[in-house]
């Protein structure tokens, strides 16, 4: 459960950054990283931590890509929230 608010939090943030700095790339690593280093904190396995450390990096980095080529707005939410659900539930 602890994992799963880190989560979520890590891609508020991590969106909060994407606003800011309008980078896909940037974006997309500050939310994998952290994510590593707690799942390496709570005693996953490091192969585990970086197989899955990758999928969120890759995930997240699409996810800031198509932000970046749509519009403001509604469009955007959508990509986010279709995100956060893939995030939060899938992996």
């Amino acid at each position: 459960m602890l994992f799963f608010i880190i989560k979520l939090l890590m891609l508020a943030l991590s969106y909060k950054l994407y606003l800011v700095k309008k980078e896909p790339y940037f974006s997309a690593l500050l939310f994998s990283i952290p994510l590593a280093i707690v799942g390496l904190i709570m005693g996953h396995e490091l192969i585990g931590v970086f197989i899955g450390s990758a999928i969120l990096f890759a995930i997240a980095f699409v996810c800031f890509l198509l932000m970046s080529k749509l519009p403001s707005g509604m469009p955007e939410y959508s990509v986010l929230g279709v995100t956060a659900v893939i995030v939060a539930f899938v992996i």
